[in-house]
């Protein structure tokens, strides 16, 4: 039925409409049209082809699996922190040849969107859909059952001799391939268009295409158990990836097509990420770096910068692409640091922030609250535990790898000079890169089937 004044609701908008309709789910699992697994070096692709049918689902979903190309790894996992994700590095949405949503270095951005979510919706639902499993618990004292002065990741399984074990059902394994876990993704975390918006797919004249782009297969796609072989390829396994596209109709008399003549030019509002990254070294952080991020003359509501030692692959519980370093660490005291954001002439902040506390609160109000402990995210507090993950050391594996700087800019629209990042700080040798995503407005519009998009 219609509504009472007799108007069509928005049937794109991911809110609550106003009638009841009746709707129809159909599903699709599509076959990428295009496969490559890339090579030791080499980045692997996959693109799929949507039909041009219903309203897509925001929350459809991509299936993936690996599989370890040798029997020399029996316990490979995917990283608590980005789960599947840590094999996308690269996610293209497109309408005929304009771009819609294009994010370099996603699961870098994934890593920190990911600290958004509670621990326990990671132990108890995450675990199982995207592989993620970030959650810590209190680690109780040895003969006590109430004073716990450490933290422990919790995986669903008792520790064994103070090892935290992955089940074998998450477990990727050299000896059985065919028993290796099938993950999701959901659509709208690989688009920030789809978190706002559904695609009329039957109202689009274009093809539309989603592409993405692998990791090389050796160090990146997953983490090894201490006692494993490393520099083994893990492969995308091809009969595992899937898009599960679930496509909405409404069949309540001919609503569908009473919406689209009367939506014949539509205008979405949304937001795309842009990474820039700059090699660095601790010692230049140390004297003080001024990056331009550019983004001239765009409208950017928010910043979010980490630093990273891209070194860390396969053997570290989090790898180069999921780590963001705090500052060091030096007799329970961390090291200096000063952030802050300039464009339009001014400065973001009046004086630079040099407190990590500080830098937590700004975190929170630009981007929600983290659930991130003090020792994850500025390494202050010694109490993760020492216990390991697969032989590898808690304390070191996630302490002060969770630091993200956030930032909602207040100044307007950049300027011709853009963005210009100030940060120092006394981070780690390790440090050797600087990665900061500019989310930006951007408006689609839809007219006879056809789409334009630009910046707002």
């Amino acid at each position: 039925m219609e509504s009472d004044d007799g108007s069509i609701p928005n049937l794109i908008s991911l809110s609550q409409i106003p009638v009841n309709y009746l709707q129809q789910i159909e599903t699709d699992l599509l076959e990428p049209q295009v496969f490559n697994q890339g090579g030791i070096t080499s980045d692997g692709f996959c693109r799929f082809t949507l039909d041009r049918k219903g309203f897509l689902h925001s929350h459809s979903k991509l299936f993936l699996s690996v599989e370890s190309a040798s029997t020399g790894v029996s316990a490979g996992y995917f990283n608590p922190v980005t789960g599947i994700g840590q094999v996308i590095k690269k996610a293209v949405l497109k309408i005929g040849n304009k771009t819609l949503n294009e994010v370099t270095s996603w699961d870098a951005l994934f890593s920190a969107k990911s600290s958004l979510i509670k621990g326990e919706n990671n132990m108890e639902r995450e675990f199982y859909t995207t592989g993620r499993f970030a959650n810590f618990d209190f680690k109780y004292n040895a003969g006590s059952d109430v004073l716990a002065d450490k933290i422990a990741l919790e995986t669903g399984y008792e520790y064994s001799e103070n090892d935290a074990v992955v089940p074998t059902w998450a477990k990727i394994d050299g000896n059985h391939v065919d028993e290796s876990p099938t993950f999701s993704i959901d659509l709208s975390d690989l688009f920030p268009f789809l978190k706002v918006n559904q695609l009329p797919l039957y109202m689009i004249s274009e093809p539309v295409v989603i592409e993405l782009t692998f990791y090389p297969t050796q160090g990146k796609r997953i983490q090894v158990d201490a006692t494993d072989g490393t520099g083994t390829e893990a492969l995308v396994r091809r009969s595992d990836i899937k898009f599960c596209a679930d496509y909405v109709f409404y069949t309540q008399g001919d609503m569908m097509e009473r919406f689209a003549n009367a939506n014949k030019n539509m205008t979405f509002s949304f937001v795309d990420y842009r990474g820039i990254e700059l090699t660095t070294t601790s010692a230049t952080l140390g004297s003080g770096i001024i990056r331009n991020l550019g983004m001239a003359n765009r409208v950017v509501p928010r910043v979010i910068t980490t630093v990273v030692d891209s070194t860390q692959g396969e053997t570290d519980i989090l790898p180069g692409t999921a780590n963001a370093l705090s500052p060091d660490l030096a007799g329970g005291v961390p090291g200096t640091i000063a952030y802050n954001i300039r464009y339009n002439d001014r400065y973001e902040f009046t004086s630079d922030v040099d407190n990590t506390a500080r830098l937590f609160s700004i975190l929170t109000d630009a981007e929600g609250v983290p659930f991130l402990s003090r020792a994850r995210y500025s390494h202050q507090k010694d109490t993760i535990t020492t216990d390991t993950l697969q032989g590898r050391a808690q304390n070191a594996g996630f302490g002060g790898k969770s630091f993200f700087m956030g930032t909602k800019l207040t100044n307007g629209r950049v300027g011709q000079r853009g963005l210009e990042l100030h940060l120092t700080g006394q981070f780690p040798s390790t440090t050797d890169l600087v990665r900061s995503f500019c989310e930006y407005m951007r408006v689609a519009r839809l007219s006879d089937g056809y789409f334009d998009v630009f910046n707002a």
